[in-house]
Parts: C-alpha cells; sequence; structure tokens
C-alpha cells in the first residue's frame, strides 16, 4: 500500500516513498478481485445466450437507447423522439442519458447486448472505485476487497443494474468521492484531481437517472465535510467548487435541457407525500430487518422485501463487520469525522428509505433543496449499502492489526446490535420471515463470531481475517443467486422480439394507440403489444407514452382530461379514453390506428372503426375511417382537408398546401417551446391547435410551410459546454507545466 501522508493519517506504517513490490502485487490482486466479482455478478448480462430484461428494460430503457442511437447514426442531435406523446423531448429527459459517452458502444451491438456490456461494465467499476477509495482510508488487503465485494453484491446495487439509468449512475459514487479526496487531502492546488473530479462530475449529470445523481451530490457533500473538517482543509473547498462547476459547465447541454423540459411538465421528477406513502416506493418499517439482512431462500425477493424497490440486503455478516468498523473508526481521532459521516449516511439512508413516516423524512422533504423530487424513497438503501461497504472496509483492517482489550468494545457493540435486530426481526410482527430464515441469520452471526475467533487468537493476520471475509463472500453469493437479476434473465434479447402485425404500420402515416395488456414479464407480448414506449422499437409513432417525469407535459394531461373527468397522469393515455371510443374523436386527436387484443369486447370500444388485414399473433391492427391525415388544413367554415406532410427529419416538418383557401395547418404532432414556423420561408406565429399539436394560420395561395424544432437554449449550451472542455484542458495543461517547472527546479 502506499504510504503517503493520507496512509498514514489513517494508521499505515512504514516509510513514505513508491510503492513496494508486495504492495504493487496486493493491490493487483485486489482490484483483479473485486474486478472478477462484478463480472460473476454481471454475467447474465454479458454472457453469450443469455439477457436480462425487466419491464421496464423493454417499455423504457430500451426504446430510449434506440432513439439515441438511431439519432447519432443519422448524424443527428437527439433532441426530440417522435415516436412517443405524439412527439416530445428527448434529450430533456436525463434518463435518457442521451449525450453519455459510454453509450457509444450502442453504435457497435445490438441494443439489449449493448445495454448488458454497460451494466457489467458500470458493475465492475463501481467495484474497483470501491476498492480504490477504501485503500485511500487505508484499508490494507483483504480488507479494501472486502469493500468492493458488499458495494457490488448487495442487494439494492444488483437491484439497480436491472434499472439501466440507475446502474450508470450509482457507478460513480466512489470514483467522485476519490476524486473529492485527493483535492481536500492535498496541500498546494491539485489541478490535476481537480481535473479528473471535474470529468467525473459531467459523467455523472449526463449518466442518467436524477434521483441517483441527488444522492450522489448528498454522499458528496457529507463526505466532503467530514474530509474538511478531519484535516481542516478549508481552502480546497473552493477548488472542489471549481472542479464542480467545470464539469457542470461541459454538461449543460443536458442541464439546460433538463431544466426547460421541466418548465414544460407536469410531473417533473417527484412524488407527493402521500404517493411516497405506498409500499411498492417506500421501505416498510415492520419489514426493515428482513430488507436489510436477506433470505437465502428461493423465495421472490420483492415480495420478502415488501417491495421491488425496497430490496436491499447486505446480509448479516456484512452488517455485523461494517459495525465493528465504524466502532473502530469512531475511536481513531483521525477517522473520526469520516467515521461519523459514515455512521450517519448508514442511518439515513434506512430512515429515508422509509418514506414519510419519520419527521426526518418529512423535515427534508419540506427544506432539503430538491429533495422532494425523488420518485422512490426506498432508493436511499443505495447510501446505507455504500456506508456498510465501507465499514465492512474497516472492519476487516482492524481485524488485521494486532488486538487490545479496547478492540473489543466495538465488537461486543457489533454483536449487540446485531442481537437486537435479529430479536426485532424475529418477534413483533405479524408477518415474521419463517424460521429457517431467522436461523440462517443466526447460524451466519455465529459463523462471524467463530471466524472472529481465530482471529484473535493470532493477534490479527490478513490471512485469518480471509475468514471473515469469507463468511461475507459466501453469504452474499448465497443471496445473489435469487437476484432479480436471475428472475428477469432470457434467452432472447427484446429487440429480437417480433414486433408482432403493428410492425407494418412503420411507414404509414397516422398516429396510433394500443389497446393491450400490460403482462409485466411477458416481454413478447409487450413488444408485439406496443406496450406504451415499445413502438418506438418498431419506430411507429403514437399518441401514448410512458414516463414518470419530464416528458408527461401539461399539454398531455390536458389532452387526457378531454377525454376522461378524472385523470392519474402516471398512466397512459388508453386509460383514459372512454370506453366506447368514437372514430371523430379519435380522428379530431390525429390517431388513425388502433392495435387491440382481441380477448377485449372490440365492437365496445371501437364502434364504427374498420378491421384491417394486420391480424396475427393475438393481436389486430384497426382502422378509424373518420381519419383525415397527419396534416390538415381547417377551414373557415371548420371542415378539414388532408395536406401533403414531409418528415423531413424528427425536428423538422414540412406541409405542402394544395388548397388556395386561407387556413389554419395543423400537423397531428405535439407542440413544445423551441418549435418555429416559416411559412413560404417567412417566420410566421406559431400557435397551439386544440391546445397540443403544432399549427399556424396561413394567408390564401400558400404553398410550404415547414416547423422545426430549435430550442433557444441549445446554442448557449453547446458553448458553455465548449468553454467548460477547454476549463477542463486548462486544468491538466497548468498540472503538466507546473510538474515541468517542479522538475526543472530539482
Amino acid at each position: 500500500m502506499e504510504a503517503s501522508a493520507e496512509g498514514r493519517e489513517e494508521g499505515q506504517t512504514g516509510p513514505p516513498g513508491r510503492l513496494t513490490h508486495d504492495d504493487r502485487r496486493a493491490s493487483s490482486v485486489e482490484l483483479i478481485a473485486a474486478a472478477a466479482v462484478a463480472l460473476w455478478l454481471s454475467r447474465s448480462f454479458w454472457w453469450p445466450g443469455g439477457y436480462v430484461v425487466a419491464f421496464d428494460t423493454v417499455t423504457y430503457s430500451g426504446p430510449n437507447f434506440e432513439v439515441t442511437m438511431d439519432s447519432w447514426r443519422a448524424g443527428r442531435f437527439p433532441l426530440w423522439n417522435e415516436y412517443i406523446f405524439g412527439g416530445v423531448t428527448h434529450l430533456g429527459n436525463p434518463q435518457t442519458g442521451a449525450l453519455y459517452p459510454p453509450k457509444v458502444i450502442g453504435l457497435l451491438l445490438d441494443t439489449n447486448r449493448a445495454m448488458g456490456m454497460l451494466v457489467a461494465v458500470h458493475l465492475v467499476l463501481l467495484a474497483v472505485g470501491t476498492v480504490l477509495l477504501a485503500r485511500r482510508l487505508g484499508c490494507r488487503p483483504p480488507a479494501a476487497f472486502a469493500a468492493g465485494l458488499v458495494m457490488s453484491a448487495n442487494g439494492a446495487v444488483l437491484t439497480r443494474t436491472t434499472q439501466f439509468e440507475q446502474i450508470l449512475v450509482l457507478a460513480w459514487l466512489p470514483v467522485l468521492l476519490l476524486g473529492v479526496t485527493a483535492i481536500l487531502a492535498s496541500d498546494a492546488r491539485p489541478w490535476l484531481a481537480m481535473a479528473g473530479t471535474a470529468a467525473i462530475t459531467t459523467l455523472v449529470l449526463l449518466a442518467g437517472h436524477p434521483q441517483i445523481v441527488y444522492q450522489l451530490v448528498f454522499v458528496a457533500i457529507i463526505w466532503a465535510a467530514a474530509m474538511t473538517f478531519r484535516r481542516r482543509s478549508w481552502r480546497r473547498l473552493a477548488d472542489v467548487g471549481i472542479a464542480v462547476a467545470v464539469g457542470a459547465l461541459v454538461a449543460a447541454p443536458q442541464l439546460l435541457a433538463a431544466i426547460a423540459a421541466t418548465r414544460d411538465s407536469s410531473l417533473g421528477f417527484g412524488r407527493t407525500l402521500t404517493e411516497l406513502e405506498s409500499p411498492t416506493l417506500s421501505a416498510q418499517p415492520h419489514r426493515i430487518v428482513q430488507i436489510l439482512l436477506g433470505s437465502f431462500r428461493h423465495v421472490n425477493e420483492a415480495a420478502f422485501a415488501g417491495g421491488f424497490e425496497s430490496i436491499g440486503h447486505v446480509g448479516v455478516a456484512a452488517a455485523f463487520v461494517a459495525v465493528i468498523g465504524i466502532g473502530v473508526a469512531l475511536r481513531d481521532p483521525l477517522r473520526r469525522p469520516l467515521a461519523i459521516a459514515l455512521a450517519a449516511l448508514a442511518v439515513i439512508g434506512v430512515v429515508w428509505a422509509l418514506g414519510p413516516r419519520t419527521p426526518v423524512f418529512t423535515f427534508a422533504y419540506d427544506w432539503l433543496p430538491g429533495f422532494d423530487l425523488a420518485r422512490a424513497s426506498a432508493r436511499w438503501l443505495d447510501v446505507t449499502a455504500f456506508a456498510v461497504a465501507l465499514g465492512v472496509g474497516w472492519g476487516v483492517d482492524a481485524l488485521t492489526r494486532s488486538w487490545t482489550t479496547r478492540s473489543v468494545v466495538p465488537i461486543a457493540a457489533g454483536a449487540g446490535l446485531l442481537a437486537l435486530a435479529l430479536g426485532l426481526g424475529a418477534i413483533g410482527t405479524s408477518d415474521l420471515p419463517d424460521r429457517w430464515t431467522v436461523m440462517s441469520w443466526l447460524a451466519v452471526a455465529a459463523a462471524v463470531g467463530a471466524a472472529l475467533y481465530f482471529v484473535r487468537r493470532a493477534d490479527g493476520s490478513a490471512v485469518m481475517a480471509l475468514l471473515v471475509v469469507a463468511v461475507v463472500a459466501f453469504e452474499l453469493a448465497a443471496l445473489a443467486r435469487y437476484s432479480v437479476i436471475d428472475e428477469t434473465t432470457t434467452s432472447t434479447a427484446f429487440d429480437d422480439r417480433s414486433p408482432g402485425v403493428a410492425g407494418e404500420l412503420r411507414d404509414r402515416p397516422g398516429l396510433t394507440i394500443a389497446f393491450t395488456n400490460d403482462e409485466f414479464a411477458d416481454i413478447a407480448y409487450l413488444v408485439a403489444g406496443f406496450r406504451p414506449n415499445t413502438n418506438a422499437l418498431a419506430e411507429v409513432r403514437s399518441l401514448d407514452g410512458y414516463d414518470g417525469g419530464v416528458q408527461v407535459t401539461d399539454r398531455f394531461v390536458a389532452l387526457e382530461a378531454s377525454q376522461s373527468p378524472v385523470v392519474d397522469p402516471t398512466l397512459p393515455l388508453r386509460n383514459h379514453l372512454p370506453q366506447a371510443w368514437q372514430p371523430a374523436d379519435a380522428a379530431a386527436i390525429g390517431v388513425r390506428w388502433a392495435l387491440i387484443d382481441p380477448t377485449r369486447d372490440v365492437a365496445t370500444q371501437l364502434p364504427g372503426w374498420r378491421r384491417t388485414e394486420l391480424v396475427g399473433g393475438g393481436f389486430e391492427v384497426w382502422e378509424n375511417p373518420a381519419w383525415v391525415g397527419d396534416a390538415v388544413g381547417r377551414l373557415a367554415d371548420g371542415s378539414e382537408v388532408a395536406l401533403e406532410l414531409d418528415r423531413r427529419s424528427p425536428t423538422e416538418l414540412a406541409v405542402h398546401v394544395t388548397d388556395p383557401s386561407p387556413m389554419r395547418v395543423i400537423v397531428h404532432h405535439q407542440i413544445a417551446p423551441g418549435w418555429s414556423v416559416r411559412v413560404d420561408g417567412e417566420a410566421a406565429d406559431i400557435v397551439d391547435a386544440d391546445g397540443f399539436f403544432l399549427a399556424v394560420d396561413v394567408p390564401a395561395d400558400t404553398a410550404t410551410v415547414v416547423f422545426s424544432y430549435e430550442p433557444r437554449w441549445l446554442t448557449p449550451s453547446l458553448a458553455l459546454a465548449g468553454i467548460g472542455v477547454l476549463a477542463l484542458a486548462g486544468l491538466v495543461v497548468v498540472d503538466r507545466v507546473r510538474r515541468s517547472e517542479f522538475k526543472a527546479k530539482r
């Protein structure tokens, strides 16, 4: 291990200088072992013949990924998605991660395989980054490996791997903290560390899910505060701020697009306190022991934890060792600030995961900027898992050292807390875990105790500490056997599934609506049934869509309200359509095609519609006889004539007007801030037809109308990104110059 000043402060011994051969070998072994564990855990994502396809993978992440890749292949900036909601912002939705550089792999591989490879690479990054961070904190082999093992194999992280946008962000947490630590631990201005932290900040902001970004920001702030207090490095805080600012500048196109989209959105990213009380979004207090400890049995993890988002097991052994590690660190004045921070993060993660059931959560909801934008409280278990992982690193490291009587205190505290947790888990609730599960918890606790006994007899030994690591690894491997990854692994990629009969609509004008079922576990049905968003996989345009954030605009909610007296913005449009949908009503909002599951009462649901020849695979396509066109001219008497629409690109639509009369030209494409129009080459005032569609009033004898999407923030954001790139390069150049000057003086 590198015997730096930082390392010596953390309790390392040995003279300062370069790494010895044994240190390098130990470091390499830990990194390779952590990467190997991550690759094993993620094998379903990259191993030939296997694919991980969760519900959101096929209905949300996959379609977004394909829209992004199609835009780049065509040489277009991924600004707009023409396939859902009748057209909607794409870049403005941070979850698309449209500017995230690693996604370039999607230009080389098929969508499902590219996404799987990205997940595997990021899980490796998370494991390796945690090892490096633990070593920075003074953890000696095998302690840093243990930290990486726990961070990559806990239930919260394994669940995030099936939530594509979330794991891409979470993976950067330890690397971000490494950058912050490097800056705050420097005596002089660390130009290269600032450049690295700026680059990591950019990647975090571009990667995906805004709630996980918020969690990383929160942890980084707590971490920076603890590091600053420990080292009294107040002046270096400004350097951290500079690095973050540079990173934000580089990410300006994404940030400004998201801000603009949020202003135009009905949902934003948040949930109300009432919504967050749902067990599907927050952890249930009486299940918290089950959530954290998990079960060896082949059970449905979501049911065992009380909800999919609540899956967060770290296991008995890791919890035990983490309490030891944080307890030992609390007794060390140099480590105490970080130990307090980790303990606080572990507790806060659990408390906030419970949602609005505590005053601590409601206070944060009311007063912390941005906290109310989180969509699922249970995701704060990610923070608890991170704290436990580093606590395990410290705990195993403590076991490699000589023991004293004082060292037994944290171990006794750990045993006491674990016994209390097991007791609470075994009594006091109506839905107890089964006896076999409780007995397995006790067995693992006994195994940890036995391993600690042998370590104590050896008076601290890395070899003996491996016994404890082995128990931790065994338990996590047993828990991972039945993870959500295993439950969602298939032999067929979702982009290899047939789009069904509705795939024939690809080159036909007219918007679609799908009256099909969710069928959460039937991937073939979801793809062929155009469950909202999967139509994008077939490049078929729909007026419907599925999103929990910025893509649900106020205009779309108003459209839903025009169809139903009761509106739930989180549900698709089809849920708000009348039981008997008349052709004229559908034509008024541009819908020509209806894909329907014939097990429904088609005659009642689509009265007066025509059944087409597109029938098969358990689906039928019906046509609206009242449909006029994708572009129509509304005349003074209210009648409409069909106009020719030329879709030059998703952001440029040309209408050729053949009728000489003055009219309102309407394109059945959602309007949004940033759209403009030119009539025969001259700028004109754009209007929203029926509160939703692109439109313009044109005089007689008009020939061509061109609608273009050119948001005002685009050019300034690209300029800011350019300034950020120059600033980032400047940090690197200054570092090189300073190093050259230092060598010259020597």
